[in-house]
């Protein structure tokens, strides 16, 4: 790769991806230039390996699809990830509501405590200490039900909870190993080979 001019921040480079020249015009770095062309010439060159008889042209559109195959599959899972984002974001400013019921609430009850305490005569309201009220730790499975329970809009209560509720965690589909995705994804668009 060279750099052949430079004008307003866009540099004119001279690529060389599986053997084939190409003039581009970019503002992107060349660190990033270079690496999208270290990625696609493997990818081609990759194709070319498995398909003697696909032309440089063809191989460069299978590298296009797949891209943006990947693309396309990339923008669904932002999708949905933002989506339960969302969702969560509704339920933790629905369990902040409830925190800030419940705090108002204590803060009421300490109130009229220290004023039964007061009330109980002279001297007796600091003889008795006050304790604090100490709540026992929230496992995972029991978060994730009061989770469930708030986006379905039922009460949520503090019990234990005795059935396991799976975590909805994206995952990555496994990778045949020994081939590229590209020979996996586009078997269909095959070429006659000798």
């Amino acid at each position: 790769m060279s750099i052949i001019t430079t004008t307003n921040e866009k540099k004119r480079y001279s690529l060389v991806i599986a053997d084939m020249e190409i003039n581009i015009i970019s503002d992107a770095k060349p660190e990033e230039v270079d690496k999208i062309v270290g990625i696609l010439d493997r990818k081609m060159r990759e194709i070319n390996l498995k398909s003697r008889c696909c032309s440089k042209t063809e191989a460069a559109l299978l590298c296009a699809l797949d891209f943006c195959a990947d693309r396309l599959s990339a923008a669904d899972q932002i999708a949905e990830l933002e989506t339960r984002n969302q969702k969560y974001a509704t339920v933790l400013s629905a369990f902040k509501e409830k925190l800030a019921i419940l705090e108002a609430t204590e803060a009421d009850l300490r109130r009229e405590n220290q004023l039964l305490r007061s009330l109980l005569g002279d001297g007796t309201a600091n003889a008795i200490p006050e304790t604090e009220v100490r709540v026992p730790p929230v496992t995972p499975t029991e978060f994730l039900a009061q989770v469930a329970d708030a986006q379905m809009g039922e009460e949520v209560t503090s019990e234990p909870v005795q059935e396991t509720i799976p975590i909805p965690m994206p995952t990555e589909q496994p990778k045949p190993k020994g081939r590229s995705r590209v020979g996996s994804m586009f078997d269909l668009l095959s070429f006659n080979e000798v």
